[in-house]
């Protein structure tokens, strides 16, 4: 009794902790957004390719959906459900991020004005995180294998869908402010 009880309080431990780490990684967006309404007050450019911005948002949402999918699997100890939710979401997540790679080398944002350098600085920021994710989903995906997480035992998928959650948020919250505030 004494061990579960401890094992529950380190897990709460670093579910704070973590919790304490996204709240810190979301400084760089909240630093940008001040100065995106500080720059370009509520400026849209007439340039910017809002079907390409939603599609870009329609690709996060639906890798949110199947990673939150891929959580509930191994909630319920259907431990290949999760790992093949894990790279589905991260293969949305790299299909968004050729969009993004698409929209910076077509450069239909002119990176010199104060809407461009907001943009690029804020799509960037945006786009390293969901590097970042990408590469947790696909790391936590070939360790469920190798590991066998199961109803008891998933933390580190709890933290890898956390993360992706973030980094979603954040990138929506930019497709906003780039597109239609």
């Amino acid at each position: 009794m004494a061990a579960t009880y401890s094992k529950d309080r380190e897990l709460a431990a670093y579910r704070w902790g973590f919790r304490i780490l996204l709240v810190s990684q979301a400084v760089p967006f909240i630093l940008i957004f001040a100065d995106w309404y500080m720059f370009n007050g509520y400026y849209v450019s007439p340039r910017a390719n809002q079907w390409l911005g939603a599609t870009q948002a329609l690709f996060s949402i639906a890798s949110g959906w199947v990673a939150w999918r891929a959580l509930l699997a191994i909630r319920h100890d259907r431990l290949m459900d999760m790992v093949q939710g894990f790279r589905r979401a991260a293969v949305l997540g790299l299909v968004q991020l050729l969009l993004l790679a698409y929209q910076w080398g077509t450069r239909f944002i002119p990176p010199g004005t104060r809407y461009g350098e907001v943009y690029y600085t804020l799509t960037g920021v945006s786009g390293f995180y969901e590097v970042i994710g990408v590469f947790v989903l696909i790391a936590i995906s070939f360790r469920a294998v190798r590991v066998k997480f199961t109803s008891d035992y998933h933390w580190d998928v709890d933290a890898a869908l956390y993360f992706w959650i973030f980094q979603l948020t954040g990138g929506l919250l930019a497709y906003l402010a780039l597109y239609w505030i």
